[in-house]
């Protein structure tokens, strides 16, 4: 039913439980994965700290699968998420997208409550590539 499922994921808690979801679906139908980390363009922190951490969110979601003997093919990528995910999702060929629906930080959330998370919140991220995907778009909360 499904070849690939991509899930992106940030290090979050959040990101964690959607690349679960991601393993538990890949299980099922056997299908591989795309574990995708975008670093940001612009950041403040070193490029090299950065990649080192992006390199860990992503071997993590490579060794939990690698227990279900799923294939997980990691994307480490340099990007604006807000605005090339449709594009980084197209170029991993899924037919699936599971992702977190909440932002990893206050900032990214698509709301007018300053400083505060509800559960109908949706992060910026995940709200456009629901809306512009060409692929069904599984959120996880």
């Amino acid at each position: 039913m499904f070849d690939v499922i991509c899930v992106p994921v940030d290090g979050s808690e959040y990101g964690y439980k959607a690349a679960d979801v991601a393993i538990e679906i890949a299980h099922r139908f056997n299908s591989k994965i795309a574990a995708v980390h975008v670093l940001e363009e612009f950041s403040f922190s070193s490029y090299d700290s950065e990649e080192d951490s992006g390199d860990a969110i992503l071997a993590k979601i490579t060794k939990k699968a690698s227990q279900f003997n799923i294939e997980v093919t990691e994307h480490l990528l340099t990007a604006d998420a807000l605005r090339d995910m449709k594009f980084i999702v197209d170029q991993t060929g899924a037919d699936l997208v599971v992702i977190h629906a909440l932002g990893s930080d206050n900032e990214r959330f698509v709301s007018f409550d300053e400083n505060s998370v509800s559960d109908h919140q949706i992060g910026s991220v995940s709200e456009r590539l629901l809306r512009n995907s060409d692929v069904p778009v599984l959120l996880v909360r």
